[in-house]
């Protein structure tokens, strides 16, 4: 089992991303106010605390949904989306076929497991893909925001972007080949929201 490159890079301290945790609960805390009171009369606290922790990991089950819905697009697999996630989703296949009409996008790994022997850690790369001729290392992400203002990406996805370029090989599940990773020349972060998706380049 490798530790992945998101697992690993968890320990460096991001507030903001903390901030927004506590802004969720609270929220969560507020929108829900006669429940938890309830539970707290009849003595359920673990229950209200469970409640509240769960709602905030509504983003993440959002995210997998989401990136499990691109995988079938790219794989020209069928699905049917959650009809929560259903503007997402459309945003993200409108951006794709975009991609191949303006670029000729052409998938070359999707879910690409990589693993690096020699400093011990694992990822999946969402996408690796040809466009306007170069390779680029895409990650899809489904958060309220991916960069600052001026457009520069996280330094957390930047990390998670060059621990991934910095892979030593492709692994597939029931080979024992290693696959060689294609060399990205250009790196990015595809931002999917239910306003659109958009490419912000790392």
């Amino acid at each position: 089992p490798w530790p992945g490159a998101t697992s690993i890079t968890r320990v460096l301290d991001a507030p903001a991303l903390t901030n927004w945790k506590l802004g969720e609960v609270a929220r969560s805390a507020v929108e829900n106010a006669e429940r938890l009171i309830e539970d707290r009369q009849a003595g359920k606290v673990d229950a209200a605390v469970k409640y509240l922790t769960t709602l905030s990991t509504s983003a993440m089950d959002r995210g997998s949904r989401i990136h499990g819905n691109i995988e079938s697009i790219l794989r020209r697999e069928p699905f049917t989306p959650d009809p929560r996630d259903a503007d997402a989703v459309a945003g993200a296949r409108a951006w794709l076929n975009q991609q191949v009409r303006e670029h000729g996008l052409r998938p070359l790994e999707v879910e690409a497991f990589l693993i690096n022997e020699t400093l011990g850690y694992g990822g999946t790369l969402d996408l690796i893909a040809e466009l306007d001729g170069e390779v680029w290392l895409l990650d899809w992400k489904t958060g309220k925001s991916v960069a600052w203002p001026d457009g520069s990406v996280y330094a957390d996805h930047r990390l998670q972007l060059a621990a991934y370029a910095n892979a030593g090989f492709i692994a597939r599940i029931g080979d024992p080949e290693r696959h060689p990773l294609p060399e990205g020349t250009r790196f990015g972060i595809v931002h999917v929201t239910d306003g659109g998706t958009r490419l912000y380049e790392a």
